[in-house]
């Protein structure tokens, strides 16, 4: 028995030939969606698991628990751990070449509003040390890469600290072929890295201070953070 179209109006279709033309085009169409549906699935599935198994590698390392200072504790770390630092002030000049998440517990809380009175930021204190034992190195905080032992450019995630009293680092810088020293990054210098920092604390940092040995001068370039590469 022939079929034949009668005609499509707005939509609907009418005649028995293009019903099973229809009905043949939509088992196809849904058994594409079906597939389509399942490999995105399977991606998202994919992605979950990738996520979950770069979580359970991870080591989260507490200070004090673990390791009784900072400097410890990212020495004992690995690139994706998490250095994890209590409540309390710690008296470091720390150094930093790795890709690793330095945070206080301020990592576990909402921090999308009222940050600034966040316990955890304002309790968890990075000091300058106030009589370094190398006066040039007074920065509370160095992240650098490349050109010292870290073979790259690490981008550690800084995270919900207070940084106050850093002094900053004394570097030579080429301005013209004429080789001057000025003093940079008060609270953190970075050399040759890209880290992301946010949610954090810049307190009295930057400024001369007598440690004992010297005045040491103020910081002329970045009192809170400063940023250097090779072309610098």
């Amino acid at each position: 028995m022939a079929y034949k179209v009668i005609g499509i109006s707005q939509g609907f279709l009418f005649g028995g030939g293009f019903i099973i033309i229809l009905m043949y085009d939509l088992r196809r169409y849904f058994l594409i969606t079906i597939v389509k549906s399942r490999i995105n699935t399977m991606k998202k599935l994919c992605y979950s698991f990738i996520l979950l198994v770069s979580f359970l590698s991870a080591t989260i390392i507490n200070v004090p628990d673990d390791y009784s200072t900072i400097q410890a504790g990212i020495n004992a770390s690995d690139d994706g751990d998490t250095v994890l630092i209590a409540q309390g002030i710690y008296f470091e000049n720390l150094i930093l070449q790795k890709e690793i998440v330095l945070t206080s517990n301020a990592i576990y809380d909402d921090l999308d509003s009222d940050w600034h009175n966040n316990e955890n930021i304002n309790e968890t204190i990075i000091s300058g040390v106030p009589e370094p034992d190398d006066p040039s190195k007074g920065s509370c905080l160095v992240i650098r890469g490349s050109s010292w032992d870290y073979s790259g450019n690490p981008q550690p995630e800084i995270i919900g600290l207070t940084f106050q009293d850093g002094v900053g680092t004394s570097m030579s810088v080429n301005d013209c072929d004429i080789l001057r020293s000025e003093r940079s990054g008060g609270a953190i210098l970075i050399f040759e890295a890209y880290p992301t920092i946010v949610y954090n604390r810049f307190l009295n940092n930057g400024g001369g201070e007598n440690t004992g040995g010297g005045v040491v001068a103020a910081v002329t370039n970045g009192g809170a953070i400063s940023h250097y590469d090779t072309e610098d």
